[in-house]
């Protein structure tokens, strides 16, 4: 789960920046990242396949559980508290912010797919399909898996 914020944080980055080695600097470690996050997925599908229900369900908990913190934590709500800003004028703003919604969107393109390849969003009746539903990110479970990416990344960084 982190290597895929991480990800998708070197992916805002390389987004945003023009200057060229920073780009192709970001694409290699955007590439190792990635790699990361696919050699975890392939580990871990044979061990998932094996477990039992509320093992998976465990999982499934642990990932929603990570995923909204994750998402949560880009509020800033302790930095408000800490500059005397009312968190409840101050999160919808962020919430708000065009960076953070685009942020958002890149963390859980890494997420929901990687959750989908390990069979976790429709394990125990979909419990973690209608989470992601809630949250409004599961129309990101078909986007490119990280292992393709992983792929992309390091042509990418061979030109």
């Amino acid at each position: 789960m982190v290597e895929g914020l991480a990800l998708a944080a070197f992916g805002f980055m390389h987004a945003l920046t023009e200057e060229p080695l920073l780009k192709q600097l970001l694409r290699y470690v955007m590439a190792d990242e990635a790699r990361h996050v696919a050699f975890g997925v392939l580990s871990l599908k044979e061990y998932y396949a094996e477990l039992t229900d509320r093992e998976l369900g465990e999982r499934q908990e642990f990932a929603f559980e990570a995923a909204v913190r994750m998402r949560d934590r880009f509020l800033q709500q302790e930095v408000w508290d800490r500059l005397g800003v009312d968190p409840k004028v101050a999160i919808p703003l962020t919430q708000a912010s065009p960076m953070r919604v685009e942020f958002q969107k890149m963390l859980f393109t890494k997420i929901v797919p990687n959750c989908k390849k390990l069979g976790l969003l429709d394990a125990n009746n979909s419990w973690l399909r209608r989470r992601f539903e809630e949250l409004g990110v599961i129309q990101f479970e078909d986007w490119a898996d990280t292992e393709a990416e992983y792929e992309a990344f390091s042509l990418a960084g061979t030109t």
